[in-house]
């Protein structure tokens, strides 16, 4: 009788010790599974930021940021023209490339300079211009209309003219798409259809335009 009772305890405290293990098995199974599913829910997460940040776009033709460049006053666009911003550092940060249209004015022209890290391709949609290079030392002017393509390299000195009587109209790309870069420049000295452009001094302007990677050639006095 005594053996029966001690068997029935001992067998009592196997069976809490049994439930005990398993409670903790369950327990840790429950936890793994969480961890699990906050990894996979991290990961998803992960992947689906990174495709937002991949993603293309189709912009519609009157889409972007538009901006006058040197405008004579709040209410006229002068000879600089205007440009539409498509893509910048600013609307897609994680792009490799800037995007725009140009139309410079009639008889507009921009100052020559370089860019030291900057690359750009344009392509000439319509009027006549006269594109201003350099090579070896020596400047050259190429007469550009529709259907002309002007890549520029950097280190290069280089400018343009609108030498017809129309807006001389492009589309080009800039890369790198840096916050500081070219169209950055032209968003700063530039303004919003409608509100008047900050003026500038030459040596603000020039401090400007060094500051977004656009060194203008210096002038000789003769």
């Amino acid at each position: 009788m005594i053996y029966k009772k001690k068997y029935l305890k001992s067998s009592k405290r196997i069976l809490l010790v049994a439930c005990l293990g398993l409670s903790i098995v369950l327990q840790s199974c429950e936890n793994n599974k969480a961890k699990t599913e906050n990894v996979a829910e991290l990961q998803t997460e992960k992947t689906i930021s990174t495709t937002q940040k991949s993603v293309g776009s189709i912009m519609e033709p009157h889409s972007g940021e538009h901006v006058w460049v040197f405008p004579k006053n709040k209410d006229t666009l002068g000879s600089g023209g205007k440009l539409q911003v498509f893509m910048d550092a600013e609307s897609h940060p994680h792009a490799s490339a800037s995007f725009a249209k140009y139309e410079l004015g009639v008889g507009g022209a921009l100052p020559e300079h370089k860019h030291n890290k900057t690359e750009e391709i344009a392509y000439f949609l319509s009027g006549e211009g006269v594109v201003i290079t350099y090579k070896n030392g020596k400047r050259i002017e190429t007469q550009v209309r529709e259907g002309y393509v002007w890549y520029t390299a950097p280190g290069e000195y280089h400018s343009f003219k609108n030498t017809g009587n129309e807006p001389l109209k492009l589309i080009f790309t800039v890369i790198p798409n840096d916050k500081d870069g070219l169209i950055s420049f032209f968003k700063k000295v530039g303004a919003e259809p409608g509100k008047k452009a900050t003026t500038f001094s030459p040596e603000e302007f020039g401090k400007i335009a060094s500051e977004h990677d656009l060194i203008l050639k210096p002038v000789k006095v003769e």
